[in-house]
């Protein structure tokens, strides 16, 4: 008994009792924000060797050494972060056990109230007994009668126990958590060997098809050299022809001359009259011949010309393409710095007769099914989520829902529709069947992660958030504030996900779009200024190169926006006839489609 008693308390030694920078027991545990403990003098050392200002007075900001959290030193400076008690009463429950006989050391773990040192007041160094909840802060009865006497506490017990049971939900969230970023590991550790492969495929085909090029472009070569001397020695043979024909022409005219020229000279009058007709009648026929020039242009207007087109060297390009599903949720866009042209336009309708509507739809959504192309789009006022083709031909059938906000195709083919009225998210099937469906109050704008979680903006009583969840409705995240617990949003609307997994969420409120990582933390946001200041942002998404595109609604035009928030420029403006853009969707052939306040449907081609 001794023994597994002395093993146990060398695991919690070793486990928790040791500073993660030394590596030596603790001395002076200071616990961080993120709950990571370091000694004193190695968390003061730490911060004056890491910080950017190689210092460790109040207000720095550091980043812890095992989250890489950033923390800022209180204004006590370190010797104000909290003293973690939970390794001080361990480390007197290690030594304690030590000290005990072999009957009594096992029964000293089994009760370890008995010999720790209960925690105390650092004030007044007696017993903490109450919770004072105005200040969140465990207190003696002397801080109880004096500092917090008009403050509302309760037990310590009971405070201890509503905050375990805290500890425990969030504890169920850092399982589910944990377990998606082991598989998301694992799936690192395949794609890494799928790297490798690839490569190597890649190396050998690109070798082979330079080697086909080559051969290719030899034989063409030998063709061209053949087919310009087969016709070069067909022109020859002809010229030499006419030329032959020349020669003859040339004979009969000086032989004609010669004698028309000796009858003039030495005939006698009557041979003359005689022969005058025959000689007439022979020069009129040579006259008559085709003109030189005439068979000039005919033998030497031909000019063989080998017409060679200019050869790319570049015969393929290397492109990152996302193979984790056959239906690809950021289409390929080539936002060309050209003016986009207006490929089509049709209204949203009213009925299943194609009746247009006499009320605004408010087409809050749009999303493109990566298989077919056809649109979805969320009609607010309708209540309804009806589906068209790119001609503006409704298909069937439609979905009945109260007040739908946003809605978004799944990989598997099913339908995400955010159901505000009834602050409810569904997953429909193709066949219209309500696959699954969870509560999430204030429900407003939804996307996916690439491992299927979902993401969902709320405005649940004026407490506004991002949510991520399982596809069963688990919470995974909440982000709402940030570490000085001041909130990030007034008004968060509509949300994407880019290929790198970060989520772009636009508040319409605070006119600004904010881009976080998955695990919850900001890394950029975007209110602009100048040309690309933003009005009432509503719907965003994102391209397969990571750039966002926001639909400006009160700027009537729409922005795009690099993976790290700055302004690109604007892709659609009032010049292009647009007016309140609601929602931007890429469809799977590279377009933008744009849903108008007005009812109207706009397709980009860029």
């Amino acid at each position: 008994m001794a023994a597994k008693a002395g093993n146990l308390a060398d695991i919690l030694t070793n486990d928790f009792l040791c500073c993660q920078i030394c590596l030596g027991e603790f001395q002076e545990p200071k616990a961080l924000p993120c709950l990571h403990t370091y000694c004193l003098k190695c968390l003061t050392q730490f911060i004056q060797e890491t910080s950017p200002t190689r210092r460790a007075d109040p207000g720095t900001m550091f980043q812890c050494a095992v989250c890489r959290e950033d923390t800022r030193v209180p204004n006590g400076g370190v010797k104000a972060f909290k003293t973690n008690h939970h390794i001080t009463s361990l480390f007197d429950a290690v030594l304690a056990n030590k000290k005990q006989t072999d009957t009594t050391s096992s029964q000293s773990l089994r009760n370890r109230e008995s010999i720790v040192k209960q925690p105390t007041c650092e004030r007044h160094q007696k017993e903490i007994l109450f919770y004072c909840t105005n200040c969140n802060e465990a207190i003696c009865i002397i801080c109880n009668g004096t500092t917090h006497k008009h403050h509302q506490s309760t037990d310590l017990s009971e405070a201890a126990k509503r905050q375990k049971s805290q500890i425990r939900d969030q504890l169920k969230r850092l399982e589910i958590n944990l377990k998606s970023k082991e598989q998301t590991a694992n799936k690192f550790h395949k794609h890494s060997e799928t790297i490798n492969t690839t490569k190597v495929e890649l190396l050998k085909k690109i070798d082979q098809t330079a080697s086909d090029l080559q051969k290719k472009i030899a034989s063409h070569a030998q063709q061209l050299k053949q087919e310009v001397t087969t016709r070069c020695h067909q022109q020859s043979k002809t010229l030499e022809a006419e030329l032959s024909n020349f020669d003859m022409q040339i004979g009969v005219l000086k032989s004609m001359k010669q004698f028309a020229e000796k009858i003039l000279q030495h005939g006698q009058d009557a041979e003359v009259v005689m022969l005058q007709k025959n000689v007439t009648t022979k020069l009129a026929e040579l006259e008559k011949q085709e003109s030189d020039i005439t068979v000039l242009q005919k033998v030497c207007s031909t000019k063989i010309t080998v017409y060679i087109s200019e050869i790319n060297p570049t015969f393929g390009k290397v492109e990152e393409t996302s193979q984790s599903t056959p239906r690809p949720r950021h289409p390929f866009i080539s936002l060309s710095s050209a003016a986009p042209t207006l490929i089509n336009s049709f209204k949203v309708q009213s009925s299943e007769n194609g009746a247009l509507f006499s009320i605004t739809a408010d087409p809050e959504s749009i999303t493109a099914d990566p298989e077919t192309g056809h649109l979805t789009v969320a009609e607010f006022n309708t209540n309804n989520v009806k589906t068209y083709n790119v001609n503006g031909e409704l298909q069937q059938p439609v979905i009945s829902c109260n007040q739908p906000q946003d809605v978004l195709y799944l990989d598997n083919g099913n339908l995400l529709v955010s159901v505000s009225g009834d602050g409810e998210v569904w997953e429909v099937s193709p066949d219209q069947q309500i696959v699954r469906k969870h509560k999430v109050k204030g429900c407003r704008g939804i996307a996916v992660t690439s491992d299927g979680n979902r993401v969902i903006t709320s405005n649940e009583d004026s407490n506004e958030r991002v949510i991520i969840k399982t596809p069963d409705g688990e919470i995974i995240r909440e982000i709402k504030h940030d570490l000085n617990n001041q909130k990030y949003f007034n008004y968060p609307l509509y949300v994407t996900v880019t290929p790198s997994d970060n989520i772009v969420a636009s508040d319409r409120l605070k006119n600004c779009v904010f881009i976080f990582n998955i695990d919850g933390q900001l890394l950029h946001k975007y209110s602009g200024s100048d040309e690309g200041q933003l009005s009432y942002p509503v719907s965003v998404c994102a391209n397969e190169q990571g750039q966002i595109i926001v639909a400006d609604n009160d700027n009537h035009r729409i922005q795009l926006l690099s993976p790290k928030c700055q302004f690109i420029r604007h892709l659609i403006t009032k010049d292009q006839c647009l007016c309140e853009p609601m929602a931007v969707a890429l469809t799977p052939d590279g377009h933008l489609a744009v849903t108008q306040r007005d009812n109207t449907v706009k397709i980009f081609a860029f």
